[in-house]
This record gives structure tokens, C-alpha cells and sequence, in this order.
């Protein structure tokens, strides 16, 4: 009686249980978050310790990956990085200074609104650190 009783009140736990696993099965997961779009051109005020420069660049973007052209002082150099779903974003510049071989390390992050790009921190080889922020140029 106690075996048949015990039974009587685990079924409806069972089934309430089956039930919400069920339908958790059917929620789908939410979806992945979406790297932004920065393909296109963008201006960009850069801080050096030997001076500001307003150099342009031309993103071209393949899922997170960036190529592209950075034109500055130097004439143009190409751009090789990343953009993750967080809007963070980093790319390298490789270019010829005067003879000199040399490479521009930049971080930076997208805006909400893809507009903008902030908190832009560079390391140029040789000649040390700066910020930078990029708009797109209309």
C-alpha cells in the first residue's frame, strides 16, 4: 500500500518533470553574437609623442578577419588583424618610414552604433606608445 502510494505521488512529478524537459529541448539556444561591420573608410586622429597624424584607412572584412590600407606621412601600407563579437578590434601596419622598416600595433573598439572607433592604444615600433580613434569617413 505504501509502495503503491509512494508511486501515486512520484507519477505526477515525473510527468511535470518530462514535461519541462520537453519543452526546454525545444527553446532554441540564443544566437552567437555578430562581429560588427568596419569594412570601408575611416579617419583616423592618431597621438604620437612626436606628433598628431589624421592617417586614412580602407577595412575590408571576411567574417573577423581584417585586411586592408592605412595611408599616412609614409604613403600606404597594408593592414592585417581582427574583430571579435565584442567590438574589440586589433591590426597590425607594417610600412617603410625613411628606410626604416616598421610596424604599428593598434587596438581599439567599435562603438555600439559601428560609427566610431575608441579607446584606440597603438605601440609603434621604435618610437613607443599613443592613442588613436577612427570615424567613418562619410
Amino acid at each position: 500500500m505504501r509502495r503503491r502510494l509512494a508511486l501515486l505521488l512520484a507519477l505526477p512529478l515525473l510527468v511535470v518533470g518530462l514535461a519541462t524537459a520537453a519543452v526546454s529541448a525545444q527553446t532554441p539556444a540564443a544566437p552567437a553574437a555578430k562581429v560588427p561591420d568596419v569594412a570601408g573608410k575611416w579617419t583616423m586622429a592618431l597621438e604620437l609623442s612626436i606628433g598628431t597624424s589624421n592617417p586614412t584607412l580602407v577595412l575590408k572584412q571576411e567574417g573577423d578577419k581584417l585586411t586592408g590600407t592605412y595611408t599616412g606621412r609614409y604613403g600606404d601600407a597594408k593592414v592585417a588583424g581582427k574583430i571579435t563579437a565584442d567590438r574589440q578590434l586589433q591590426f597590425t601596419v607594417s610600412l617603410d618610414a625613411e628606410g626604416q622598416s616598421l610596424t604599428m600595433y593598434f587596438l581599439g573598439e567599435v562603438a555600439t552604433d559601428g560609427q566610431t572607433i575608441t579607446k584606440g592604444t597603438c605601440n609603434v615600433e621604435g618610437l613607443g606608445e599613443g592613442s588613436w580613434v577612427a570615424k567613418r569617413a562619410s
